[in-house]
């Protein structure tokens, strides 16, 4: 039987998912700065707390500007999961029990896991794809833009001739 989450496990869960998330490509970790880039700024500060919280605790290591899960992180982010009753997606972690416990009580230490909402936690990954998908619609496409930049190009080469 899975061990039930706190609400502050749930918090450090779902930004190291979203860590995870973010290096599913195959990388070993991703840019801090764009995964801030993809919160709603509503959420960037208790997500960019969060985060400092994570590297601090030892689930996430910092790399420059990059961030991606320790070996802690990743058997703590396995723990998360089948606490939530899924199957863990990470290929293989260290089972170090003595590893978790000091996770886990260092999550429940730390002030800047305490949720804003946990309707808002919970639901924020799926609030990130939709946040994603409708900036992506909202602006113009790439193909939109280059189309812009022909028609001012043969426009200013129609008027340049039409002078001359």
């Amino acid at each position: 039987m899975a061990n039930a989450l706190t609400d502050r496990a749930t918090f450090a869960g779902v930004l190291a998912q979203l860590v995870r998330n973010r290096c599913a490509s195959g990388a070993n970790r991703t840019s801090r700065t764009g995964l801030q880039a993809t919160i709603p700024v509503s959420e960037r500060p208790a997500v960019r707390r969060g985060v400092e919280a994570l590297i601090e605790a030892g689930v996430l290591a910092i790399h420059g500007e990059d961030i991606g899960l320790t070996p802690d992180g990743s058997q703590f982010l396995a723990h998360v999961q089948r606490a939530q009753g899924r199957k863990s997606d990470l290929e293989r972690h260290q089972e170090d029990a003595v590893a978790l416990q000091r996770v886990l009580e260092a999550v429940e230490h730390d002030e800047r896991f305490e949720p804003y909402s946990m309707e808002d936690v919970r639901t924020l990954p799926a609030r990130l794809e939709n946040y994603r998908s409708h900036r992506t619609r909202a602006g113009f496409s790439m193909s939109r833009w280059a189309i812009a930049m022909v028609v001012l190009v043969l426009a200013i080469i129609a008027i340049y001739l039409a002078r001359r």
